[in-house]
């Protein structure tokens, strides 16, 4: 959007903001203490191509509202269990989420009339319940607050966001996914170039505007490997960024298909490892992984409020949790880091907060959360990490997480030390993680506290030095063990930006990470069953 429709934009918002505020109120209930709505305006485009041909070519162009109603009053309203289950798709609501996007008219506001009235009506059941439900549970909570009070926020960023180059882009997957055929033993693969305009309009019946907009871009590459012995080595890999410049070229990028081929036909002749435990040295990534799932979401404010959580840190704040020298810190505002863009970056969060660094871990002692307007303890103050998509009620979610060790060692000091782990261990060898792609984490009270993080390439490292690939094996293991397990961290730091499923759905972040050695870590067998060989080539193999 242009700035004079996304000024025409705002003045809509802000008109139903202010009518409904003054108008909403059903006889026997409250009325709203507090409203805000939040207009994502998306432009995106996807084009894919398989072995040299276009297979998809999308463009389109959504808006989506997240409105969010409170009834009673900043002392106690309806949201309960930190809003961490405000996001069911059986709602009303939820069909009424899609906003018009061809104007800022009168079907406009018909549509985010409408999904206001039903939050309300949904408000007002909630704080039902909730008092329902007091009836039998005390809510610790409770003491606390429901909504802290802060001074609107007035700001209007909107940069001009990048155009798309569509006949370069159809050239470019077109072209590279070709040069899969000349890749033996690979059956499938694609290429898919993905790119995102997107324009955030937040507006709150306290008085607080904020628009800011981002672009992302993004070039996935997925290659599926069938080894002759039958064994599948699916490989995926993500170019994810805000600058479009910092994309692989058509050079760079077959470069790098042809060495992920070699390395494939070398994987499909590794030793298959069925499980293991032992000393383990994580590169910078697959640490950023084990940061991310074992910490980072046990770290998410939001989840202090809901009695159906691990709470696995609560009572950790200012008990040392890590190695000492080490720091963990997340801060969105951080746009870039050694010269790369950063996905998690974003100056407002989504309840019109503007984002600030959360000092979390401070020389291996636990320090805080990341927090919202939610008050998890008292003098509480968010520091901007409330964020959602699409639908759901924003908790609080990474955005830029660092870690930094004080005096991390080099990478053959830390190779090292960790040749010097499995010799004092008397283990016949030990485990480097040098690639990882995702992973999981359950943090529910009822469930299991665990992580799990998918490997994507690991070798085995003797006593003597000496490294062989091994393949069949993912990271599993439970947070606290796995933390209190870190004996050293390197001094280099990568970036890894990428995608974060949660509660409130899914969301850029960025994970900034050192490599790590574990003195035990543990990795179980990936789900494999071999496949039989197909009946007959290829087309363009005879």
């Amino acid at each position: 959007m242009d700035r004079r429709t996304t000024r025409r934009l705002l003045g809509a918002i802000q008109e139903e903001n202010a009518r409904a505020f003054e108008g909403l109120h059903i006889r026997g209930h409250k009325r709203p203490h507090f409203l805000s709505h939040l207009v994502r305006h998306r432009e995106e485009w996807i084009l894919e191509a398989r072995f040299g041909a276009l297979s998809k070519d999308v463009h389109t162009t959504t808006r989506t509202a997240l409105v969010d109603v409170r009834v009673g009053s900043y002392r106690r309203d309806q949201i309960a269990n930190g809003g961490l289950h405000d996001n069911s798709r059986d709602l009303e609501s939820y069909e009424w989420v899609q906003l018009p996007f061809g104007s800022s008219g009168h079907g406009f506001r018909h549509a985010l009339w409408r999904l206001t009235e039903v939050k309300y009506r949904e408000a007002c059941d909630d704080l039902l319940h909730k008092k329902a439900v007091e009836l039998n549970y005390l809510d610790p909570s409770r003491k606390l607050g429901a909504l802290e009070r802060r001074e609107p926020v007035q700001a209007f960023e909107l940069d001009e966001l990048p155009a798309i180059d569509h006949e370069h882009w159809v050239r470019y997957v077109t072209k590279l996914s070709a040069a899969m055929k000349r890749l033996p033993m690979v059956r499938d693969g694609d290429v898919r170039f993905r790119a995102t305009n997107q324009v955030r309009v937040f507006v709150s019946s306290e008085g607080a505007t904020v628009v800011e907009s981002n672009p992302q871009r993004a070039i996935d590459v997925y290659l599926w490997y069938l080894a002759p012995d039958g064994h599948t080595l699916p490989y995926s890999k993500t170019f994810f960024v805000t600058d479009e410049t910092e994309l692989p070229t058509e050079a760079q990028l077959k470069q790098f298909l042809r060495r992920i081929h070699r390395r494939l036909e070398t994987l499909s002749k590794a030793p298959v490892l069925r499980s293991y435990a032992g000393p383990v040295l994580l590169d910078p990534t697959p640490a950023g992984l084990l940061v991310h799932e074992a910490i980072g979401h046990r770290l998410e404010g939001s989840r202090l409020l809901s009695q159906g959580e691990g709470q696995t840190f609560r009572d950790s704040v200012n008990s040392e949790i890590l190695l000492p020298g080490i720091d963990i810190w997340d801060d969105p505002t951080l746009s870039t880091f050694q010269g790369r863009t950063l996905t998690g970056h974003y100056a407002y969060d989504d309840e019109g907060v503007r984002s600030s660094r959360a000092n979390l871990v401070e020389d291996g002692v636990l320090r805080g959360f990341l927090t919202t307007r939610s008050p998890i303890a008292k003098g509480h103050v968010s520091n901007g990490h409330a964020r959602s998509a699409h639908h759901g009620r924003a908790i609080s979610r990474m955005g830029v997480t660092v870690m930094e060790a004080h005096h991390g060692l080099d990478d053959d000091a830390l190779m090292a030390a960790f040749l010097d782990e499995i010799r004092a261990q008397g283990a016949p060898y030990g485990l480097r993680i040098l690639e990882a792609s995702s992973g999981e984490t359950s943090t529910d009270a009822y469930d299991f506290q665990a992580f799990l993080g998918d490997v994507d390439l690991a070798a085995r490292v003797f006593p003597d030095g000496r490294q062989e690939l091994v393949r069949g094996l993912d990271l599993v293991g439970t947070p606290l063990n796995a933390v209190r397990s870190i004996i050293a961290a390197g001094a280099r730091q990568e970036v890894d930006n990428a995608w974060c499923g949660a509660e409130s759905g899914y969301v850029p972040v960025t994970t900034i990470a050192p490599s790590l050695l574990v003195d035990e870590l543990e990795l179980q067998a990936k789900p494999m069953r071999p496949m039989t060989q197909f009946a007959y080539p290829m087309p363009w193999e005879g």
